[in-house]
């Protein structure tokens, strides 16, 4: 039987199994190839010479250099301060590369050549208030406190919320004795910058001065619940709001935040003395005995020598606080408050002539607190009275406040200062 041929379009079982063939590679096939690749290739070459471009302009643009120069002065680094000055001055930015090594010298504690470093910069665009600034904290580091007060004066007449004009403006007001104009200040810059806890504890010491313990309280705490202070300032805040917090009465506030301070390490005198007080006025009368002993012998000192009369008298006995206050009365730098126990203890021993001598030194004492708050209302009153600063000064010798007379000792010379 003869086989039926098949049809041309009838696939074998061979053709079934076989690979499709390639089709044929045309001129248009080719082509069109082409052009995709090239559609590809040519926008990546684009973007890749594009962002060389940008990064070569980057790297060499004014603004860039001028901040790798500033995280240099920040990380110490003087020689690439240097260098990147030198760059800014070849690139035609010679008012950039002043302001940078004036930072450099300014950071290097060299405040007069950092000074004279901004008085050549002659740019009056972006970086005239820098450098004004700059100039500012330059003079007040120099303690030319007039010409920091108007150069900060001029920058915040430019810039009103240039908050290191601010910080400028209450150091200057604060060295003069203006209070009022440092509180001013104070509070623009704790608007400004709420992560710095120094305009706090400056406030705090303010109205502790004043006799606003409520309100300084306040500002010490919140000194610390900001931070960032180093453990050293920390500390200080601390025995500083415990101090505060005794005068208030608050004695188991006081304790507790002396505790934290603390930390299992000894402790300052000044910070003994304080929690001895504390645990007086807690009635934890075995425990301040106790530490007014040590401390005594530790550190034969006045606050020490008051704390332990004040425990005599509690007991009743005056004749053994007797001896002690008189030390007090004579080291501490406080007198006002051992002659009043002074006064105390003399009549309870039957010396009345003594206890009346002790009576008007200690109302010698409370004329001159007073005659301090009056005189330092005055103060504030007339910001450019040098005579009213002298006279505080002097009472607070009388008071053994060397602190206190020396600053406004220093506030009455300023003054005289600016109003020639």
């Amino acid at each position: 039987m003869s086989s039926v041929p098949e049809s041309p379009t009838t696939p074998t079982v061979s053709d079934a199994n076989a690979k499709p063939t390639a089709p044929r590679r045309t001129f248009w096939r080719s082509l069109k190839s082409h052009l995709w690749r090239k559609r590809v290739v040519l926008p990546v070459v684009i973007l890749l010479i594009l962002t060389a471009a940008a990064w070569r302009y980057r790297v060499t643009r004014t603004e860039y250099r001028f901040a790798r120069g500033e995280e240099a002065v920040r990380q110490r680094d003087w020689n690439s301060v240097d260098e990147l000055a030198k760059r800014l001055e070849a690139s035609g930015q010679p008012d950039h590369a002043r302001l940078l090594r004036a930072e450099g010298l300014y950071a290097r504690k060299l405040p007069d050549l950092a000074l004279a470093e901004c008085n050549e910069i002659r740019d009056q665009g972006a970086i005239r208030l820098p450098a004004a600034t700059l100039a500012g904290k330059c003079l007040l580091e120099l303690g030319e406190l007039k010409e920091a007060r108007r150069t900060f004066e001029f920058v915040l007449g430019e810039e009103p919320d240039n908050v290191d004009a601010h910080r400028g403006l209450a150091a200057v007001a604060y060295d003069m004795g203006q209070m009022h104009m440092a509180i001013v200040h104070l509070k623009e810059i704790i608007r400004l910058d709420l992560a710095d806890s120094r305009p706090h504890r400056l406030l705090a010491n303010i109205y502790r001065d004043m006799g606003n313990n409520d309100e300084a309280e306040a500002e010490f705490r919140e000194a610390l619940r900001i931070g960032g202070q180093s453990d050293v300032v920390r500390e200080e805040v601390q025995f500083e709001l415990a101090e505060n917090l005794v005068k208030q009465s608050k004695f188991t506030d006081a304790l507790a935040v002396l505790d934290e301070a603390a930390a299992g390490d000894s402790e300052p005198p000044a910070m003994v003395a304080v929690r001895g007080q504390a645990l007086r006025g807690s009635g934890q009368r075995a425990e301040a005995i106790a530490l007014a002993d040590r401390a005594i012998a530790a550190h034969p000192d006045g606050v020490f020598y008051l704390l332990r009369g004040q425990l005599f008298l509690d007991d009743g006995d005056a004749v053994a606080a007797i001896p002690q206050l008189e030390q007090a009365a004579r080291l501490y730098r406080r007198p006002y408050q051992p002659y009043v126990l002074l006064t105390q203890a003399y009549a309870a021993a039957g010396r009345k002539s003594d206890a009346e001598a002790a009576n008007r030194r200690a109302e010698e004492l409370r004329r001159d607190m007073q005659q301090a708050t009056e005189l330092s209302q005055e103060a504030m009153a007339n910001p450019w009275d040098p005579m009213v600063r002298l006279k505080l000064a002097e009472v607070f010798d009388r008071l053994r406040e060397p602190a206190l007379a020396a600053m406004w000792r220093k506030a009455a010379a300023e003054v005289q200062r600016q109003k020639r």
